[in-house]
């Protein structure tokens, strides 16, 4: 997944939840206007801390994997849940 992508699944995640960008920034303290920088892909300008806590309050998480494998039936049906 690039920076990019991820900043579109944060986004789709908050929207699925029916939140609105302040009501993300006031759960999290972390102000909208790094918020609208993570959802449009700039997350390279954004400290991992903010989006590791944005991720948390949308119960994600981080997870690493070989480049190049193919993702497991468990990756695959996890992106179907979301």
């Amino acid at each position: 997944m690039t920076l990019i992508e991820l900043g579109f699944k944060i986004k789709e995640l908050r929207q699925k939840r029916k939140w609105s960008q302040a009501k993300l920034e006031e759960y999290s303290g972390i102000t909208k206007r790094t918020i609208t920088k993570m959802e449009n892909g700039f997350i390279d300008e954004v400290g991992i801390k903010k989006v590791e806590t944005i991720l948390n309050l949308l119960d994600m998480e981080f997870a690493l994997r070989p480049k190049g494998r193919p993702k497991t039936l468990e990756e695959l049906q996890a992106e179907h849940t979301v």
